[in-house]
């Protein structure tokens, strides 16, 4: 049996008397679908600032971060709808959501298409102002058939009290997933706090034997990475948030803008000592930061993306896909110095790349066309007001491509932005 996958979380209104309602319903209309397909569904949220459905920061837990009372489905290709989660005794069904409320996300099927991975938070705050402690943790759901009923199992040996996301099945029989979980399990590192904004953020890639509980940490991001997948060529595909600059809260609090309060450790052992300085010499300074570029040759520099990034199932080789850069797929980089008339800046437009036409400004939810190998479909989205949300674009990323030959297109218009 194969199971389609959609990359993106399906957010569906059911009314009173609804297929939320019922644990496996054929849908009213005629339906013919080629294969399977899994989803899960989420309440709306209002916000997207450090929530489930934010672009970054969406791994909290607590219930104003994510609303409790999504499902995990799966429809036939006959149109019947089977709620994977509530048949498998996970929920609280319509209503009051208690402490046996659920949300889930990010379903991910195995090359079998029996079973498939997914990460899953449960319970809720009894009363208003209550003490929570909640985390996603992964679980893995077997029995999909049409005829059968679906189990619910939680993974064995993976980090606790720790949010685990993401989870995807690994080529070698081992489960790859982001999490909170700081380096070497020190505590008193935790949570890790991303570079640009202060809040909480994964620490990277992650490689579980369930069985044996060897635990692997891939990577070390300060800003942490989104949604890893396997492509055909064997390759971990990731969307990673990388900072190039300074920190933008210290120099808020050292122009008097904020009172955020920021200051630097000694190191990082547990009893590390406050300073009192904030001092950074890499790089430039930000273009706020007038002070500091006074009297220098330096413009003002700001690096903020979400690219698209690989790495091997054991670490190794991490890079932009193919090595990309900026310059192939932005829409450009501004000179870092101002004296020197051979330094300008280059743009889309006059860079003589392939990529003479359009640009990105972001590349989140990567999945590979099964149909075009090498092919990568992802969406392009504000960091903030956008639910993650925006445009759908395609990636030309063959392994034996020159990133300077990746060709980008729009599938939505773009000229439909903002």
């Amino acid at each position: 049996m194969k199971i389609k996958i959609f990359f993106l979380t399906v957010v569906l209104f059911f009314s009173g008397n609804s297929i939320a309602q019922n644990k496996n319903h054929p849908l009213p209309q005629s339906v013919t679908l080629p294969n399977p397909i899994m989803f899960v569904t989420q309440v709306p949220m209002p916000f997207d600032s450090s929530t489930s459905t934010a672009i970054f920061c969406n791994h909290k837990p607590d219930v104003f971060s994510v609303v409790r009372g999504g499902d995990l489905y799966i429809i036939y290709p006959d149109g019947t709808l089977k709620n994977l989660t509530q048949l498998a005794g996970y929920g609280a069904g319509n209503g009051l959501q208690g402490s046996n409320a659920i949300a889930v996300r990010q379903p991910c099927v195995h090359w079998s298409g029996t079973k498939a991975l997914f990460s899953m938070v449960i319970g809720a705050a009894a009363t208003s102002g209550a003490a929570q402690s909640f985390n996603w943790q992964i679980y893995e759901v077997t029995n999909i058939g049409q005829a059968q009923t679906p189990i619910i199992s939680k993974i064995a040996n993976q980090p606790t009290g720790y949010n685990n996301v993401s989870p995807i099945y690994g080529t070698d029989g081992r489960i790859i997933f982001t999490s909170d979980r700081p380096r070497n399990g020190l505590t008193h590192l935790y949570p890790l706090l991303d570079e640009y904004r202060g809040a909480v953020s994964t620490t990277g890639l992650w490689s579980l034997d369930a069985v044996t509980g060897d635990l692997k940490q891939l990577n070390d991001l300060p800003s942490g990475c989104f949604s890893p997948m396997i492509d055909s060529y064997g390759r971990i595909i990731f969307t990673r948030w990388d900072h190039l600059q300074r920190d933008g809260n210290a120099d808020f609090d050292v122009l008097g803008k904020a009172n955020i309060g920021t200051f630097n450790y000694s190191d990082e052992s547990a009893n590390a000592t406050i300073t009192n300085s904030r001092t950074e010499i890499f790089p430039e300074p930000q273009g706020q930061r007038t002070d500091l570029l006074a009297g220098t040759n330096m413009n003002g520099f700001e690096f903020n993306q979400f690219f698209p990034w690989s790495i091997n199932e054991d670490g190794t080789s991490e890079e932009t896909v193919n090595h990309v850069g900026r310059h192939d797929l932005r829409f450009g980089i501004g000179p870092n110095i101002n004296d020197d008339p051979n330094v300008v800046l280059t743009n889309y437009a006059t860079s003589g790349r392939t990529n003479t036409a359009t640009f990105l400004n972001n590349f989140s939810e990567i999945a590979e066309d099964p149909a075009h190998l090498g092919n990568y479909y992802g969406v392009d989205c504000g960091d903030f007001g956008s639910h993650a949300a925006g445009q759908i674009l395609q990636l030309t990323g063959q392994t034996s491509l020159d990133p300077g030959k990746m060709q980008l297109s729009y599938i939505t218009d773009k000229t439909t932005a903002g």
